[in-house]
């Protein structure tokens, strides 16, 4: 039998079993979510992103968690593939939350769980186009929890980064919330871009020193020296 085929089949169950996967603890996420998001996020969540890594056959390494702490974060990653949010929602020792694109509330059950737990969204080109809905989220984030934020806008799955998108740097400076940079290696070997082959493989994961966002002005020339040192910190560590 064709090798490429066996694959191809392979990857399908994956995609069936992720998928059920996704359902699955969708349901149980938004139950457990009514009397705690926080229990969800520590319990259904973290257990649903082992189980797609381990049904994948994925594994993880992870070094640096001891740069984060139980207080309001942001945690900036490169976003390579799909896999980062499984990567990422299946160690995390802290309650956290992420901004995503609103076309995810369109999926079913996956939409429901993450807006009934609080999760922030943007539209697809990254912008805020409400401006109440903002002050909303920037009182949210201050008094909140971690928060994940992909700097480039989008997933990059090729070589190197995408420009930074400012809003995320507005984000930090104007609540006063420091930056944890998050460098992920090998998720975009895992899924090549426009092909569905899932490919066993390790990722790895390492959390670097937090930024301390107050050393910077809270005008726009701050927020873009904060948005270029950053950049500059992912590219030397990348």
């Amino acid at each position: 039998m064709d090798i490429n085929f066996i694959k191809k089949i392979i990857s399908i169950l994956k995609w069936l079993i992720i998928g059920l996967l996704t359902v699955l603890f969708g349901f149980l996420t938004i139950l457990v979510s009514l009397f705690s998001p926080r229990l969800a996020c520590l319990s259904t969540v973290k257990l649903w992103g082992k189980l797609i890594l381990f049904f994948c056959n994925i594994r993880l390494k992870v070094s640096g968690i001891g740069n984060l702490s139980d207080k309001p974060l942001i945690v900036m990653y490169n976003h390579k593939s799909f896999f980062d949010i499984f990567c990422f929602s299946s160690f995390m020792p802290y309650d956290w939350r992420a901004m995503m694109k609103k076309e995810l509330l369109n999926f079913p059950v996956f939409g429901q769980a993450v807006k009934i737990m609080g999760h922030y969204f943007v539209a697809r080109d990254g912008s805020f186009e409400d401006r109440r809905e903002v002050v909303k989220m920037l009182k949210k984030i201050k008094n909140g929890r971690i928060v994940f934020i992909a700097p480039e806008g989008t997933r990059n799955p090729n070589p190197g980064l995408l420009e930074f998108k400012t809003g995320g740097f507005f984000i930090a400076r104007k609540t006063d919330t420091n930056i944890v940079p998050m460098i992920i290696d090998g998720a975009g070997d895992i899924l090549d871009k426009g092909s569905f082959n899932i490919k066993p493989g390790t990722i790895v994961i390492k959390f670097l020193q937090e930024i301390d966002v107050s050393t910077y002005s809270s005008n726009k020339d701050g927020i873009n020296d904060l948005r270029e040192h950053t950049f500059k910190i992912f590219n030397q560590n990348l």
